[in-house]
């Protein structure tokens, strides 16, 4: 879940072949996404949107679609001369309960790029960005976990969540539940399953990995630098006129730049920057941790059955014994 703006500005797509995209990076939230579209953004054969994620999918999660309609969805893509795929990364899809029949509606052919978490680590991450987005009011990520079942019953909601399913922390990160059900749409075959830890240890091997599976060739890149690292705003209401108040901010701003003859004013980007401040990462409590996994053990069970792989070896909390088996389902 990211804001953050990719290599060029967008211009309505002028390609209608390459029309609607081929490839989704679907999520998980804070699981490196941020970062390998990033990478790829700069791939002279990919066209990423601009946001990376426009969330038009996801029709269960409205709160967080940037478009209002498929024109403006379509505007979000800025192909070059020798773009070969379009792309786009909204990362609930892959939590959506309707975005991928809604993609393979538009896009029968479309491949699908996974990337995955440890859990814990991920869910704290969660929590962060969550109130970073102003999702989240809970500040104790104990007490927001533990506020899990009464958001899904609806209870305890911030006023300024544009998704409540978002903060079910119990359920955002049941990567068995919904890599099972993507494979029970998708062939194997157009899915990619990565994992962040895989990212870390080899990122240049992961970047070529992703162009294999997309069809395209080696760019060469060797500069991967750190993406979307944890962040908080300095002041609430400063990060709320900058990314909610989009109305009140146009009432201001169109007579100054009616005046002067200006496309945009260019504050917003460089007022957010001034209002963020890196947030050093904090350790979650080992009880909480203990609990977080338990939570997830039959997931992470179902997740190692499914990718074949034992995610132990990744430093995920497995339950024992939990050694991997080869699934025998297509």
């Amino acid at each position: 879940m990211s804001t953050h703006s990719l290599p060029s500005d967008p211009e309505p797509i002028s390609r209608a072949d390459l029309f609607p995209p081929a490839a989704y990076l679907i999520g998980a939230p804070k699981c490196g996404t941020t970062a390998l579209g990033h990478y790829l953004a700069g791939h002279p054969g990919v066209g990423f949107s601009n946001p990376k994620e426009p969330h038009y999918f996801s029709r269960d999660l409205r709160g967080l679609c940037l478009c209002d309609d498929l024109e403006a969805y379509r505007a979000t893509f800025a192909p070059g001369p020798q773009a070969e795929v379009l792309m786009e990364g909204s990362v609930w899809y892959l939590y959506s309960d309707s975005a991928i029949t809604e993609i393979l509606k538009a896009r029968p052919d479309a491949k699908f790029i996974v990337m995955l978490r440890n859990p814990v680590k991920m869910l704290a991450s969660l929590h962060r960005q969550l109130i970073h987005a102003l999702d989240e009011s809970e500040e104790d990520f104990r007490t927001a976990w533990d506020l899990s079942d009464a958001r899904a019953a609806g209870k305890n909601i911030p006023r300024s969540c544009r998704a409540p399913s978002t903060l079910l922390y119990k359920r955002t990160a049941a990567f068995g539940e919904m890599l099972s059900r993507l494979y029970a749409r998708v062939p194997r075959d157009r899915v990619l399953v990565l994992f962040q830890e895989d990212m870390r240890a080899d990122t240049p091997g992961i970047y070529r990995r992703t162009l294999a599976f997309l069809g395209l060739e080696d760019d060469g890149r060797r500069d991967f630098p750190s993406i979307n690292e944890a962040k908080r705003a300095r002041s609430k209401l400063v990060r709320y006129v900058v990314t909610r108040a989009g109305p009140a901010r146009q009432l201001v701003s169109r007579p100054i730049k009616r005046a002067f003859g200006l496309e945009s004013l260019g504050l917003l980007k460089k007022l957010d920057a001034l209002n963020t401040a890196k947030l050093a990462k904090v350790p979650v409590p080992a009880d909480l941790a203990e609990e977080i996994a338990a939570t997830y053990a039959e997931d992470m069970l179902l997740l190692q059955l499914l990718v074949g792989r034992d995610l132990a070896d990744l430093g995920w909390p497995m339950p024992d014994p939990a050694r991997p088996k080869s699934a025998a389902v297509g």
